[in-house]
């Protein structure tokens, strides 16, 4: 049997059309947050947000980045309807959400980058 890829290992940027590739980690609505394992190359769940809150958007990464907290670059990434954990989606660059984030008691930068989904690979 054929092991699935690594989605950390893929293209960042499909430079046919210069789209950014999203890894979705996390669906739109959920309460569940996933997170990518590299160790058993699988989707896990990290973490289950309180009663009442949802994640707004589907939440993802893009691959083969690095941000300043040492995972990829974070993607919020708007949709008419979510997708689901480890699924690539074309998206194209809106904008960016400028963000901190405490790593002990030091404070850094952990950005997100705002896409939507590119209407050119709807089939």
């Amino acid at each position: 049997m054929k092991s699935l890829t690594d989605p950390t290992k893929l293209k960042p940027i499909n430079k046919k059309d210069d789209l950014l590739q999203v890894i979705i980690e996390t669906p739109a609505g959920s309460r569940n947050k996933f997170a990518y394992d590299p160790d058993q190359g699988i989707f896990a769940l990290k973490k289950v947000l309180p009663a009442g809150m949802v994640f707004p958007y589907d939440f993802g990464f893009l691959p083969q980045t690095i941000a300043p907290d040492g995972d990829p670059l974070d993607v919020l990434l708007l949709m008419d309807e979510p997708a689901f954990p480890g699924c690539a989606v074309h998206a194209r660059l809106i904008g960016v959400i400028e963000g901190e984030q405490l790593d002990g008691k030091k404070k850094i930068r952990n950005d997100r980058c705002r896409c939507c989904r590119s209407q050119s690979h709807v089939r």
